[in-house]
Formats: C-alpha cells, structure tokens, sequence
C-alpha cells in the first residue's frame, strides 16, 4: 500500500515537472525572444498561469487518463463474445489486474477497481469451466468479495474434496462458506463436517459446524461424538455449547455417561442458564429427575456448596486499561456525555445567558421608550430639558477638568517635546529617470545598445531581486539635482521617440 502511494504521487510530479521544465519554459522563451522579442512587460502572472495549468494535467488530466484506460478496458470485456479466444481473454483480464496496481491510482481506489475487475473475471471463468490453480485463487477472490454468490462456493469445494490434506486457511474458507449460508443446507453441513473429521480439525469455529451436523442427525453423528466427546470431558467443559453436546452424547453408547449426567444435572440445579437458554435448562432438569434421590441430594448440596463459594469469591473482572475501552464505549455509544459534549453544553449555556441578558436590556430599553412616549408634552419637555442640561454640565466639567491640568506647574506636568517637522533637504536627494524592469539581463543589455545607438547617454542598469523569483534589471538615465530637471530631461527623449514612458525616482546621494 505504501509503496503505491508513493508510485502514485512521485508519478504526477515527475509528470508535472516534466511539462513545467519542458512546456512551460518553452513557451516563455517563445514570448520573450520570438513573439514579443521588444516588448518589456512583467511575466509574473503568465509563469502562475503556466505552473496551474501544469499542476492539472500532471494530478488531475493523468489520473482521469488512467481511469479512462480502465474504464474503455473493462467495458470491452464485459461485453466478450463466446467465440473469443479464451487465453487472449484472460491475458486481457490479467493486465487489467496489474494495471489496477499502477500509479494512476491510490491503494483504495486500485481496490475498489480491482475487486470489479476480480468478480468479472471470475464469472468469465466460471463461464468456460476453468479449474486451472489460478483459476481457483480467482473464483476465492471473488468469493471474499461476495460471500453470498454460490456460484463461487460450488467449484472451490468440488477442488477441496479431493482427499488432500487441507491447510488451515482452507478450514477458515470452509467455515466461512456455512456461514454465509441464508437457507441451512444439510448436505453442506454433512460434507463440511465429514471434511473436518477427517483432517483431525478441532476448534472453537468447527465446534457450531458439528453441533448443527448432531441436530441434523447426520450419518457421521457416531464419529462426531466418538471424537469431540474426550475432548470435552477432559477438558471439564460445562458451558453451553458443551451442555448441548452431552445431551446428544446421551443417545450414543459412549464412556463416561455418569460424568456426563452430573454435568448436565449440576448445571440443572445451579440455574445458570435458566435465563439464558430455558429449553436447554429444562432438558437438563429431565436428566437430573432422571437419576436416583442420593445422587439428587448429593448434587444438590455439591451446588449449592458452589454458589456459596461463588458468593464470597471476589474476582477482578475489568483492569484499569479495560475500564478506560469501557468508557469510551459508553462515550461511543452515547450512554454518558464525554468532555467535549460536557464542554458544548457548557459553551451552549453561557451563550443562552449572555443572550437571555442581552434580550432583558433590550426590553427595558422598550418598556422605558414606551413609557416615555406615554408623557405627556409638558413631561417630554421637561425630560428633554433635564437631559439636556445634564450633557452640557458634563461637558463643562470635563473642559474645566482639562484646562486645570493645562494650568498644572511645570515641574507636575509631563513635559513633552514639541515636534519639529522633519524637512528633508534638497542637497541630501537626488533623481533619476527609470525608463524599463526586465526579467534578464540579456534583454537589459539590448536595450542599453539601442538607447546608445540613439544618442541617449548616462544609462545604467540596476539589478534587484523579485518576489516571485528571480531579478529585475532596470534601466535608468542619468542622476539630476531636482525632479523638475529630471523631467525635463525626460519629456525631451519621449519627444525624440527615443523612450515611450518613464517615471522619476528620487536616491540618497552617495
């Protein structure tokens, strides 16, 4: 996956810079020295547009390059003719395989694309009766894509009934297989478990698998039982699936029958699956009514000697990294609010207060504006008055309060020098005339040859740097005492024709 992102990103900037070193700069030398050889003009704008305009074909035109290559691929073998050649067709198929690996795609988009391609290839297969080793790595590819597809199912197990030994992954595809099966399918269940049997296979997966074999009365029952039965009594076993396995144990002659009837007859009177499973609680308690008063009273004082045991046994079920999943889990699910609810409901209610204050100033405003309005006109009047006497006294104290302090002794006032205007004087600056800023000097050259040749003298060159990149290059003319003479000067080469537009720069002098 790693090593496709890289593919993927490493191929469009060597396919942007590719255009960008190439293209681009091509046709900035086309602008410059063919097509507007004598024009001097900031290319700034036109080197952004060409990097954008490289950027999109390299990221974005190539990738919908590729996605078109895929697409125009896979809608030509969705639509293959029954006379094709069958290997000129699954070549086709392999390449469009690899191509979902190349660097026109990101890993999950590849996947995406891969696994169309995959269930395609693998009805095509299907549809010619291919049984060939890759044949089958298709067919459990497309079934892991599509579990529910018994197409896919039915020739990976004819290929796993071949008497081989099967290797654990194989077991795991079986088991998924009676998974994914919407109606039970007896004959499977018999054909699975009969698999396992013989492969010694035993774990908690293949344990449902020869249950539901049991409950179908299969004709291996005698073998299940005669081969999962010491597994579970010497692992002292009393769970349910256990329990239900003692049950069908039962109807077999088997060894240890009164082990088995104790398991089932304690689990009887200690209750525990009362609630969980009532039918299997009840089929439990026929096989303790079953047995004689002894042992009865004796398995009933055992359970209840357990209980109380269970009772005072204190056991530590969670740790302390289990308590912090168990917290974000209620976070998750929404039985208790985390920090981050806690806190926007926080910030939810202040801004309701600050609002519910804001909306009570508001009315009192109203309701004052309202009972003003209620006045009577000698009332207005009089408010009007009040109100106006009150802002010119405050005015007053304010202008008395500042004259006192304009009043204050010199040693208590914050003396403050008074500002002297800065005159820059004329012998200090000097000007100039910048008549072009071009991008090369090459071209800066040029045009101080052409200036020469028309008489104009004092031209110089000044090189600064860009903040786009790079260096301006301007030509100036000359260095005058005021910006009137500078002008002048100016205006007399436009005149001539010997420069188009200019503009006068004033210089510290040396």
């Amino acid at each position: 996956m790693l090593y496709q992102t890289l593919k993927f990103y490493l191929a469009r900037i060597a396919v942007s810079l590719i255009l960008i070193f190439g293209l681009g700069f091509a046709l900035l030398f086309f602008l410059h020295e063919v097509a507007l050889q004598n024009v001097q003009f900031d290319d700034a704008a036109i080197q952004w547009a060409i990097i954008i305009v490289c950027l999109f074909f390299g990221f974005i035109a190539y990738g919908m390059v590729g996605e078109q290559r895929f697409f125009n691929a896979l809608h030509f073998l969705k639509n293959v003719s029954p006379q094709s050649n069958p290997h000129e067709i699954k070549n086709q198929y392999e390449n469009l395989l690899s191509f979902t690996y190349s660097s026109y795609f990101l890993p999950e988009t590849g996947k995406q694309y891969r696994i169309l391609v995959v269930l395609l290839y693998a009805d095509y297969l299907l549809s010619i009766g291919d049984e060939t080793p890759r044949a089958l790595n298709i067919y459990v590819q497309a079934f892991l894509q599509s579990p529910k597809d018994s197409r896919f199912r039915k020739p990976l197990l004819a290929i796993l009934n071949q008497g081989r030994e099967l290797t654990p992954e194989e077991m795991d595809l079986l088991l998924i297989m009676v998974q994914q099966e919407e109606i039970h399918d007896p004959t499977l269940t018999h054909y699975l478990a009969g698999l396992f049997l013989k492969a010694g296979q035993w774990s908690g997966k293949v344990e449902p698998l020869f249950l539901s074999a049991l409950e179908d009365k299969s004709a291996l029952s005698s073998e299940i039982i005669q081969f999962a039965l010491p597994i579970y009594l010497a692992h002292k076993r009393t769970d349910e699936l256990a329990l239900r396995f003692y049950l069908f144990a039962l109807n077999y002659p088997v060894n240890g029958k009164d082990e088995i009837e104790n398991y089932l007859a304690h689990s009887y009177c200690e209750g525990n699956l009362a609630g969980v499973a009532p039918e299997l609680h009840r089929k439990c308690g026929e096989v303790f009514a079953g047995l004689d008063s002894g042992r009865q009273e004796e398995i009933k004082k055992q359970s209840e000697q357990n209980r109380i045991a269970s009772k005072l046994k204190k056991i530590k079920l969670l740790r302390r990294e289990d308590l912090q999943d168990l917290k974000r889990l209620k976070v998750e699910m929404g039985l208790v609010a985390g920090r981050m609810t806690i806190l926007m409901q926080g910030v939810g209610w202040l801004s309701r207060k600050i609002l519910h204050g804001f909306k009570w100033i508001l009315l009192r405003v109203l309701d004052g504006l309202i009972n003003f309005g209620k006045f009577s006109l000698r009332g207005k009047l009089i408010c009007f008055v009040v109100l106006s006497v009150s802002i010119m006294l405050a005015l007053g104290f304010s202008e008395l309060v500042s004259k006192n302090k304009d009043n204050l002794p010199p040693a208590l006032s914050t003396a403050l020098p008074a500002p002297k205007a800065s005159k820059a004087k004329k012998d200090d600056r000097v000007f100039t005339v910048q008549i072009a800023a071009v991008v090369s000097a090459n071209q800066a050259d040029k045009m101080v040859r052409r200036l020469k040749k028309k008489g104009v003298e004092g031209l110089y060159v000044v090189k600064s740097v860009r903040r786009a990149g790079g260096h301006w290059y301007k030509i100036r003319i000359g260095q005058f005492p005021s910006k009137e003479q500078a002008g002048v000067y100016a205006n007399r080469l436009v005149d001539s024709k010997s420069i188009k537009n200019y503009f006068v720069i004033s210089l510290p002098k040396n």
